[in-house]
């Protein structure tokens, strides 16, 4: 079950609920493995975790243009990054632009904290929410009426996993 939002922006997103990594891999390692089709989700255009959504997260928490919540983690592809990490001191060598680092799809899994805050959203406060939202320099072009939709969906999204104990997801591909 996969709610849709049109916002013509390139980078696809796709957030989803599901009970641990491991049964996202599962679906990722399948032939065109899609967990928007796998799992319940909310699909969004260039909504990404790592900047975009957690300025929702801190509009949530009341900060401002802060980036709010913990950070995420890769879930997909599996292998080793093609490029060194913090605290890596080994040389940087070519990077196979066929790599699945390189060419997608991603998979991160949010942080619970950030699941947790996503669900406190409450009816009453989405026009606030996405009036301060859409402040954001990546989000300017949007219609405020698509946000308080995206919003309220992330909301529910975010209580349905809460409850059922289960993690929250964005899959990214271009």
């Amino acid at each position: 079950m996969t709610e849709n939002l049109t916002l013509d922006l390139d980078l696809q997103t796709d957030y989803f609920r599901a009970a641990d990594a491991a049964a996202v891999q599962k679906v990722m390692a399948a032939k065109d493995g899609k967990p928007a089709e796998a799992f319940e989700s909310v699909r969004a255009k260039r909504i990404d975790p790592t900047t975009v959504l957690r300025r929702l997260v801190a509009a949530v928490e009341t900060k401002e243009f802060e980036a709010g919540g913990a950070p995420d983690h890769s879930v997909w592809p599996t292998g080793p990054q093609p490029w060194p990490t913090a605290g890596d001191e080994g040389e940087v060598t070519a990077v196979d632009q066929e790599d699945p680092w390189m060419t997608g799809p991603w998979v991160v899994e949010l942080s619970d904290e950030t699941r947790d805050t996503l669900a406190l959203i409450d009816r009453k406060r989405l026009p606030e929410l996405a009036a301060r939202w859409v402040r954001a320099e990546e989000l300017r072009p949007l219609p405020t009426a698509e946000l308080v939709q995206l919003i309220h969906r992330l909301g529910v999204l975010a209580r349905r996993a809460k409850k059922a104990d289960q993690h929250l997801y964005c899959c990214l591909s271009g």
